[in-house]
């Protein structure tokens, strides 16, 4: 995907020859503090600055920019296109000359109307230079109160329309792939009633509500003619993924039991996002809390990663995609966050990364699933297990009244499956489940359940548990050297905890305890 990134990107951003021109110091800039300077003063004014570097860098202001361009100049000729490189831009007015005293006004930007925008089928706010030119500048108005930090492009008709194309194939292909592993996480939140699905479908719609108004697709797509949402959902929308964001994560790696007070702050830091989202909609508190609410997010990251790859040391070697794609998706989204600070310039792969990155992010989701089905098929077992040996009768003669086990030898398939066990040793593997086993000795999920428990008078997991503790007890004993979490891996159990309660179920000690006891014998 970061590979396609890169490619697109390359295609679609990089100069074109005459067709796709960065024209950015081309113009001069003049700052309205008071934002109420009328253009007919503007035009009077002498002192310009100029513009050093091929992009405008006045990041977040509120200060009205004023840009001043010479008509004359071959970047602004007649039929090219102006391509103002942020979506999210609020207003810009183009003032372009029909006369030395008579000027033509165009506006583009989300505070208005898709409809209405000079270039409506543009997906960057645009303007069409005019055939009529009679004046020595024209001057273009800027005003928003997202970051003011981007480049502006001259196109021609045929590289705006290439541009389009484009950007809508790759948009709709990473809408596609995000698209899946939401409908995953509903049918696993439905089907089997785990909330972490729910919250983490909330967070991908979120995201992609996010992304989608960051970068002008929603605007396009989704509400052309409400300008007032457009300006608002952008920020709505990412900060009501923050909370949750936290609480899948929160489940997903159960800091309330591992990380008590991690658990706290996050729940702290999504509560306060949560109440951020109803201030961002009032136009006075819009930017102190769309601040506060980014800098949850850059706080979070760390505090995040570095619980996981504790817990990941900890035994839960289950985690290692959680932080391979997440760990990649928030580290690239802090060169984003940086650019939307002020503290980076615009870039192309800087800006767009993260969207390209996001849905990698979500394939961790298929593990975590995985992981739940493995989880839920050795609940099913156990479940099933529980059903069969059910009886509310006391005398054990009678607890199989429609015993499964009447044309079975149960002392042949009982030593059948002990073999098996012995010989390869099934038992290593976590995954082994009683369908395997049954499979193996050529008996059914009901007869085997039957045969342990009326013969045996164990469970199939306490069965299995009882190889793999005796394997341990060796290791222990011979293999001082050997980490109880290595062993606990190596005897085919999938955590270190895990480990340890059924150890001390079986022995009365934990697998410390017993490696110390034994060595005592020794000396």
């Amino acid at each position: 995907m970061l590979f396609l990134f890169l490619f697109f990107a390359g295609i679609s951003c990089a100069p074109d020859g005459f067709g796709n021109q960065n024209v950015t110091n081309r113009f001069e800039f003049f700052l309205d503090k008071n934002t109420e300077i009328p253009f007919g003063q503007i035009q009077k004014i002498h002192t310009w600055n100029p513009i050093s570097e091929n992009q405008l860098s006045f990041n977040f202001t509120n200060d009205v920019i004023w840009l001043r361009g010479k008509t004359t100049d071959e970047g602004f000729s007649q039929g090219r296109i102006l391509s103002l490189e942020w979506k999210a831009l609020d207003e810009a007015i183009l003032f372009f000359p029909e006369s030395p005293k008579e000027y033509q006004t165009y506006k583009t930007g989300d505070t208005i109307p898709k409809s209405k925008w000079t270039l409506p089928e543009a997906l960057y706010p645009s303007f069409l230079i005019p055939k009529q030119n009679r004046g020595e500048y024209f001057y273009i108005r800027i005003q928003s109160k997202s970051i003011i930090s981007f480049p502006i492009l001259s196109l021609d008709e045929k590289t705006l329309h290439k541009r389009m194309i484009l950007e809508t194939a790759i948009t709709w292909m990473i809408l596609g792939v995000c698209a899946v592993m939401f409908v995953f996480a509903l049918f696993y939140f439905f089907a089997f009633r785990l909330s972490e699905f729910f919250f983490y479908a909330a967070y991908v719609v979120c995201t992609v509500l996010w992304y989608n108004g960051q970068y002008g697709n929603a605007y396009d797509v989704l509400w052309p003619e409400s300008p007032w949402w457009q300006n608002k959902a952008i920020l709505t929308f990412s900060t009501l993924g923050i909370p949750f964001s936290f609480q899948f994560v929160r489940m997903f790696l159960n800091t309330k039991a591992n990380n008590p007070r991690i658990d706290k702050i996050l729940l702290i830091m999504g509560i306060v996002a949560l109440f951020c989202v109803p201030a961002i909609l009032i136009a006075p508190t819009t930017k102190i809390f769309s601040r506060i609410a980014t800098y949850i997010y850059l706080i979070s990251i760390p505090l995040i990663l570095g619980t996981a790859l504790r817990n990941y040391f900890k035994g839960e070697k289950r985690i290692l995609f959680f932080l391979i794609s997440w760990g990649t998706y928030f580290i690239i989204s802090y060169n984003t966050m940086f650019y939307l600070l002020g503290i980076l310039p615009y870039s192309t792969p800087l800006l767009y990364s993260a969207v390209f990155i996001f849905p990698i992010d979500l394939f961790f989701l298929l593990f975590n699933l995985l992981q739940k089905y493995e989880k839920l098929e050795d609940e099913r077992n156990e479940i099933l297990h529980r059903i069969i040996t059910l009886n509310t009768d006391s005398d054990k003669n009678t607890r199989y009244a429609k015993s499964k086990l009447n044309s079975v030898n149960t002392e042949e398939s009982l030593a059948k499956l002990e073999s098996w066990m012995l010989a390869t040793k099934p038992y290593l593997d976590e995954k082994l489940d009683l369908e395997i086993a049954s499979r193996a000795v050529g008996l059914t999920v009901q007869q085997t359940s039957e045969l342990l428990n009326s013969k045996l008078g164990v469970s199939f997991r306490s069965y299995l548990n009882g190889f793999r503790i005796a394997d341990a007890k060796k290791i222990l004993k011979d293999k001082p050297e050997m980490s109880i979490l290595s062993i606990a891996y190596a005897t085919g159990f999938g955590s270190k905890t895990a480990f340890n309660v059924e150890f001390k179920k079986a022995t009365g000690v934990s697998p410390l305890q017993y490696r110390q006891s034994e060595e005592a014998k020794n000396l």
